[in-house]
């Protein structure tokens, strides 16, 4: 390493051209790195999707999802198979290990998916995906007084445009209604010309063909032969003759039936800001931009697409990821700069201007140089790369710091400048290199962490430790280079040079005659009453630990990421009609804007303060959820969601957690009605609490269900308990009468008629233009509407009469349920809570359900089941392996160590510094009054390769010390002297380049605040405590093997004596 770091010093053009290599390839590998508000990630999650058009959920939990349970169990690879049957759908999600092939996966999935044989035959062909990676960063409303048709087509129309925009390339139509061809017969009509619903389904099925009948070869040229009799429109369905005699001659559709040339049934439907709406989805694939794909949608809505459209019809972007990019990225770049001018200032403080300037001119060519493996990794500009790079900030200077140092050290012993650059750098690689890699090894664990979560955070430690990286090449094969120019004798001769070196004798005077005084006599004592020394630092530490162990500092999971968007999601009694889902709404929708109202200011109206609102009814808008987290979102007449959109944070003056606080409470009235709950987080792990409930019978469940909600809402500070168990809606059940078969009707044949009727008879499907047409035969809407209807409905039987279906069929009433969820093979419920992390945090919640309510219910309902999800679920996931990553970075940080100390006791006494780190990180949190959560504990897991350089500086300045003689309590002595200035200067430059983040009062910044501090004050703490601390192991050591030295002593001594 030595003869690498001498040639670059030696040949400035190699060092000037690495350092210009960095810098360009890192502005060019910039310019090419995408860009969002938060990291874009996938999960190993493949999922079979299978529509089947009118099956209950029950149906499709027997018909579908078990077989596919049944048939993918033995997939290699799967962790968890979950399962959701809503009407008309069913999904399987099979979730698979980090490490899995997931393309091998999916082949296999699709392989054993493809071997069932027993889905029913009306069930739709099935979707194998894998959940996709693509990031949705807009969503274009458009909305306006247009019938429903014009409407659709002029959000196709716009698709279509955008799409040959520059820098866009996906675009998906959402909230629009399929077209749909309802061919409506009568029973009267039916009877009369003795004809079914089959039959006239049949007859359009076999008018409406186009086929090719092959080619004639002539003489002269080959000709082509083709059947045609495609039917596209309503005038084209009318004309299909039906049937034809000679006594009613030809009967045609439009003589028996009514042909509508209109949409699938309405279950759901959308409003923008009151006017009915369409949306479009525009997402980021690939390596497009984010900025470049919404700048693209604006130009085109703005310049071209406004100028034709009537007055009618708005167009907005209404989700719009570029904002929340602006803002989070302006904001952390304005700390980063903020910090980085700090640590500068800090540095030409306590060194020489031109060692300052060359060591923060590294921070620039490590930060610039970042993007080069960015770019290489996929790891793109956002929130958290970006707290990466603020985290990194004073770290980073650390081997520049003390490389710098030592080199200016040797040129004031008389070294030439060349001379002291290669022997001074040299000097201090090997420390320097372990050092980082110490830091390296502790941030490790940090980019191991599984689910949702782990690759949610992934880019915090990837950036630091690529930051790490690149500082060490800086400081061994650029800054060497640059300070053997330096003449460390010649005085300034420029006017602000002398001014900064003034003020630098000024503070190293002040810096000596502290180390000389106070922190010599404080390090006597220490070294001398080791004893007292690490009794105070251990009482220290307990006492931190009891801190948090007795709740003075409260814990919350996972912190809430403000967004701009407040959402209200409503529930009401399975069954219940669209119509009044729609009232109900309309009340949720008018009380967030009394809210809003409420909260404007005199300065500011409430247009100002809302930028949209969002209605939908039949469905729910997904709140928070990462790629492949949710469920199926079937139409569901009883659900409903408002969504306000809300200025940006700067241009109110109240978070959006305050906001939907006012509006919960607001609603409260509106409780007794419908389950409500009220989100305005951006990214969430799912509620703070949740359990997933199982039993072997229905009354066992609704037990369990019931015992838990009543402990869960006897808590203080936990609200909108809620659960997806359902009474059902209502069904009739068909069963076949024996009798039956004297009418020659089968099971089938009953089911289809009835079917045919109800629901509708599939003729056949065209395609006109983009669009797949389902054609349905079946009665009109009058004659299925009431119950009465069913009851009087008349089967054909093989001998053409028509025979009331209670004569050959039994009707019973049941309730079937909604939804069906399953896990692993197990139906289950799941209830969920939030709460109010002033008065309680979700895991004291999930401790007291553990610990109290739940050991009670099980006693009470022996054959139920609980199992937690959620927040505590991936709590308990990346706890677990957080801990085992921690201990396997910790072995390697002491194998790292013991190398370069050839000891096993000497690592350990650097180590011991690590858990002084936590002294700090919780007094931090205590005089900040934050909240303790997983970012916090990754600060400070991280702070561990931190806190433990300036221990090994001095075990190694110590050792150097004894191997020339010093005796050993002096050297420890010495070591604390010698060193505390970089080791200072290293503490306080870390804390300073989080220090503005640290004391930022954006909302959007909230969330990574604790990390800071965990960072920050467990630096400064930790440094104070291991400064301290170190001298006194080393001196407890010394004084065990002395003593251990002396009784080997006296034992020979004896020895001799009676060999004597």
């Amino acid at each position: 390493m030595n003869s690498i770091i001498e040639w670059f010093a030696r040949h400035p053009v190699a060092s000037n051209l690495l350092m210009g290599f960095l810098l360009i390839g890192g502005l060019i590998s910039m310019s090419n790195t995408s860009q969002e508000a938060f990291p874009e990630f996938t999960l190993e999650i493949i999922q079979v999707e299978v529509p089947y058009v009118g099956a209950s959920p029950d149906e499709i939990e027997k018909s579908i999802i078990q077989p596919l349970e049944q048939q993918l169990n033995g997939v290699e690879g799967v962790k968890e198979v979950t399962a959701s049957a809503a009407e008309g759908v069913g999904l399987v999600k099979l979730e698979f290990s980090r490490t899995a092939d997931i393309g091998r996966a999916l082949n296999d999935v699709k392989s054993e998916v493809d071997r069932i044989t027993v889905f029913p035959d009306d069930a739709e062909e099935p979707i194998v995906s894998q959940v996709s990676g693509k990031t949705r960063v807009a969503e274009i409303a458009i909305s306006g007084s247009l019938p429903e048709a014009a409407l659709k087509e002029l959000a196709y129309r716009i698709k279509d445009d955008l799409v040959l925009e520059d820098n866009i390339s996906l675009i998906e139509v959402k909230r629009a209604r399929d077209y749909e061809i309802s061919i409506e017969v009568s029973r009267d009509s039916l009877r009369a010309y003795n004809l079914t619903l089959a039959d006239l389904s049949t007859a359009i099925r076999l008018e409406s063909l186009e086929l090719p009948g092959g080619d004639i070869d002539t003489a002269k040229e080959n000709i082509l032969i083709r059947t045609v009799g495609r039917n596209l429109t309503r005038q084209d369905f009318e004309e299909i003759i039906v049937s034809s005699s000679p006594s009613d001659g030809i009967i045609r559709v439009r003589d028996i039936a009514r042909v509508v040339d209109g949409f699938q049934k309405r279950t759901q439907f959308a409003e923008f800001n009151g006017q009915p709406a369409v949306f479009l989805d525009v997402f980021r694939v690939g390596d497009e931009r984010v900025l470049d794909v919404i700048d693209s949608a604006e130009t085109y809505i703005d310049q071209k697409l406004k100028p034709s459209l009537p007055d009618s019809v708005e167009v907005v972007i209404w989700r719009n990821d570029a904002v929340e990019l602006d803002q989070r990225i302006d904001l952390l770049v304005k700390n980063a700069i903020l910090g980085i001018l700090l640590v500068a200032l800090a540095l030409t403080l306590f060194l020489d201007l031109r060692l300052a300037f060359w060591v923060s001119a590294g921070i620039g060519v490590s930060f610039t140089a970042a993007f080069i493996p960015m770019s290489l990794l996929g790891l793109s500009i956002n929130s958290l790369s970006m707290f990466g790079f603020i985290l990194a900030i004073g770290i980073v200077v650390d081997d520049a710091i003390v490389t710098g140092e030592n080199i200016f050290a040797e040129a004031e012993r008389g070294t030439p400048p060349m001379e002291a650059a290669v022997k001074g750098a040299s000097r201090v690689a090997a420390p320097v290199i372990f050092a980082v890699s110490t830091t390296v090894a502790a941030f490790v664990p940090l980019l191991l962490l599984p689910g949702i979560l782990g690759k949610f955070l992934t880019d915090i430690p990837a950036v630091v430790i690529i930051l790490l990286g690149l500082s060490l090449i800086e400081s061994l094969l650029i800054l060497p280079h640059h300070l053997s120019h330096i003449n460390v004798k010649e005085p300034p001769s420029n006017v602000v040079f002398r001014f900064f070196a003034k003020t630098r004798d000024k503070v190293d005077g002040a810096l000596k005659r502290f180390i000389e005084g106070p922190l010599e006599r404080v390090l006597d004592f220490t070294t001398k009453h080791w004893f007292v020394t690490i009794t105070g630092a251990v009482t220290v530490l307990v006492l931190s630990i009891g801190i948090l162990a007795n709740g003075y500092i409260k814990f919350s999971f996972f912190p809430q990421i403000e967004g701009n968007y407040v959402t209200a999601s409503v529930e009401m009694a399975e069954g219940t009609s669209l119509q009044r889902t729609e009232q109900l709404i309309a009340e949720v929708e008018q009380l967030g804007l009394d809210v809003a109202r409420d909260m404007a200011t005199d300065k500011q109206t409430v247009e100002e303060l809302m930028l949209g609102q969002l209605v939908l009814v039949g469905t729910q808008e997904e709140v928070g959820g990462p790629p492949g987290s949710g469920g199926l979102n079937a139409a569901k007449s009883n659900q409903g969601s408002v969504v306000i959109q809300l200025a940006a944070p700067e241009d109110r003056d109240f978070s959006s957690s305050e906001f939907e606080t006012r509006w919960r409470k607001a609603l409260a009235p509106l409780r007794s009605q419908a389950k409500i709950s009220v989100a305005s987080s951006l990214v969430s792990l799912g509620a703070a609490v949740q359990v997933e409930v199982s039993a072997d019978t229905d009354s066992s469940l609704r037990e369990a269900i019931r015992q838990t909600e009543a402990g869960l809402n006897s808590i203080g500070g936990v609200f909108d308990v809620r659960n997806d168990f359902d009474a059902g809606k209502r069904e009739f059940k068909i069963e076949l009468k024996d009798e039956a078969r004297r009418y020659g009707l089968s099971l089938q044949s009953l089911a289809l008629q009835v079917r045919g009727a109800f629901f509708g008879d599939e003729a056949l499907r065209v395609q006109r233009g983009r669009d797949e047409v389902r054609v349905y035969v079946r009665l009109p809407e009058s004659e299925r509407s009431h119950i009465s209807d069913l009851f009087d409905y008349r089967i054909q039987a093989s001998s053409g009469e028509f025979i009331p279906l209670s004569q050959v069929a039994n009707v019973t009433e049941t309730l079937s349920p909604s939804t069906i969820n399953r896990r692993n093979g197990r139906r289950l419920i799941t209830i969920t809570a939030d709460v109010d992390n002033a008065i309680i945090s979700g895991q004291q919640a999930n401790g007291v359900l553990t610990e109290t309510i739940l050991p009670k219910i099980e006693e009470a309902v022996p054959d139920v089941r609980f199992e937690f999800g959620g927040e505590a679920r991936e709590m308990g996931d990346v706890g677990s392996v957080l801990g085992r990553n921690f201990i396997l970075a910790l072995l390697a940080i002491f194998i790292l160590l013991a190398i370069p100390f050839r000891s096993y006791s000497q690592p350990i006494v650097v180590m011991l510094a690590i858990p002084f780190g936590l002294v700090g990180a919780v007094l931090g949190h205590l005089v900040m009054d934050l909240y303790m959560g997983l970012l916090s504990i990754f600060g400070i897991v991280g702070l561990a390769g931190v806190v433990i350089n300036g221990a090994l500086v001095q075990v190694d300045f110590a050792n150097e010390m004894r191997s020339q003689g010093v005796e050993s309590r002096l050297a420890w002595i010495e070591a604390g002297k010698s060193r505390f200035r970089p080791i200072f200067l290293t503490a306080l430059t870390t804390f300073l380049g989080v220090g503005p983040l640290m004391l930022e009062q954006s909302v959007q910044a909230q969330f990574l605040i604790p990390m800071a501090a965990s960072i920050a004050f467990g630096v400064l703490i930790g440094t104070f405590i291991q400064m301290l601390l170190v001298p006194a192991l080393g001196s407890m050591l010394d004084h065990f093997a002395l003593v251990r030295e002396q009784k080997n002593t006296q034992r020979n001594a004896h020895k001799l004596q009676g060999d004597v």
